[in-house]
């Protein structure tokens, strides 16, 4: 385990070995929390990684119940069906 000192002005230096795996450069953000007494930093790209949006799905399911409009309908029509059996 790394250990870093808190300097004046509560600052603390990253240990270059820590900055090159993370992928941090200069002037990157970096997301700091604290939960019952620990520390975390998480990088931008590490953040958005771990929270996909909603719109990265859009168009993911494209022609999944049928590339038409009849086929779907079909599909939606079988479906229906089974409901009633």
């Amino acid at each position: 385990m790394l250990q870093v000192r808190v300097r004046s002005k509560h600052q603390i230096t990253l240990p270059a070995s820590v900055v090159r795996v993370a992928g941090i450069g200069l002037n990157d953000a970096l997301d700091v929390s604290c939960k019952d007494g620990v520390i975390t930093l998480t990088t931008q790209h590490a953040a958005a990684k771990k929270r996909p949006s909603l719109m990265d799905l859009a168009g993911s399911a494209k022609g999944l119940y049928g590339r038409t409009t009849e086929e779907r309908q079909a599909y939606l029509a079988n479906e229906r069906k089974s409901w009633e059996r």
